[in-house]
């Protein structure tokens, strides 16, 4: 049994999937359409502010779990998962492939090391941490009982800064070493970080609250500072948004503070009720098929987007479209036969009520 999941994680977790989409348009835009040095940078910026989606989907799976309250039957939890995550990964992996034509071989390495699409790295990682449910959810309850959840995430944050500063120079290697980043070890912290949020979470909804003020400013002075590392590691006219790798210490601290203003965003977001909060709930259901699915379908509109307008509008519009038909698409087939297939979820039998309209009596006004 898992508790009711908590309405700003909805939130975040669609805030994590529209900038997983145009961090994809931004990529395209920069490196099949080479832009003008000015353009180039304002993508790099906005690249920069949308970089929070990985680690902020890794809080919100480490959230999930330390929400099991009773015993995990482990054979079942993982068929579960099997449906809801390995079976579409599968399905959009051989859809991709179509389009690569690799050899048996190569097909094969690249579905175990998510490399059948660019961004299929992150479900090879993600499933490590529900194989390791049976020892996780022990631990956080044992942390729970002893009260230890603050010196947990102190003695996990040093750990990690230190992990990641000592990997941090061979990740973007070409050799087999560059696959630690899709190991569940490079973003433990973040998991860390959300099974202390769930087990914690009135105190730390206040904090998060109580500490915007001085997060923005951190935020801020880390958002110049990794700018800075990026336009002075390379020519203005040669940005490579690619070494803007989660694995850096400076984008460690970076992430974690964006991921504390997120939630206090979302907190916000929620208790507003406005049309957005109810896009955005709508948007949560569907984001583990629409992730996966997305770069289909950009691929199938960029021949439409014309190279004459700016890069930053051919952007835009590249996520407004791959956004709108992801989620439809996982909408229309969530009511078919099809949805375990693509979206890991099960068919929703959807009905249309016909409203019934009666012959009014003589004499009752209408």
């Amino acid at each position: 049994m898992i508790k009711k999941t908590p309405a700003e994680l909805s939130v975040m977790k669609s805030l994590a999937f529209l900038a997983v989409v145009f961090q994809s348009a931004l990529l395209y835009v920069m490196n099949d359409r080479p832009p003008h040095a000015e353009e180039a940078i304002m993508i790099s910026i906005l690249f920069q502010v949308v970089k929070f989606s990985a680690p902020v989907f890794v809080f919100l799976v480490g959230f999930h779990i330390a929400q099991q309250n009773e015993a995990i039957h482990y054979a079942r939890y993982m068929a579960h998962k099997w449906r809801e995550l390995i079976i579409p990964y599968i399905t959009w992996s051989s859809i991709y492939f179509v389009f690569s034509h690799p050899h048996a071989f190569e097909a094969m390495k690249q579905l175990l090391l998510g490399e059948a699409a660019p961004h299929l790295w992150y479900v090879v990682m993600i499933i490590q941490f529900h194989l390791l449910i049976v020892a996780i959810v022990p631990f956080f309850r044992w942390l729970n009982e002893k009260k230890y959840w603050k010196l947990f995430i102190i003695v996990s944050a040093i750990t990690y800064m230190g992990f990641i500063t000592f990997i941090s120079p061979v990740v973007q290697s070409k050799s087999y070493v560059h696959y630690v980043d899709r190991t569940f070890l490079s973003y433990f912290f973040y998991f860390g970080l959300g099974g202390m949020a769930a087990y914690t979470l009135p105190a730390w909804r206040k904090f998060v609250i109580r500490a915007i003020p001085l997060n923005t400013f951190l935020f801020l002075s880390l958002f110049i500072f990794v700018g800075y590392e990026l336009f002075t590691s390379q020519s203005i006219f040669s940005i490579d948004l690619t070494t803007i790798t989660y694995l850096r210490p400076s984008m460690v601290l970076y992430v974690t503070s964006e991921i504390f203003l997120l939630y206090g965003l979302s907190i916000t977001i929620v208790q507003t009720k406005s049309l957005l909060y109810t896009a955005l709930r709508f948007v949560s259901r569907y984001t583990y098929g629409a992730y996966i699915g997305h770069v289909f379908f950009l691929s199938m509109f960029v021949s439409i987007i014309p190279t004459t307008m700016y890069s930053l509008l051919q952007a835009v519009m590249l996520f407004a479209m791959t956004t709108i038909a992801s989620i439809g698409m996982c909408y229309m087939i969530h009511a078919t036969p099809f949805s375990v297939l693509f979206i890991g979820q099960a068919r929703e039998r959807r009905t249309i009520s016909i409203p019934v309209f009666s012959k009014p009596k003589k004499g009752i006004p209408s």
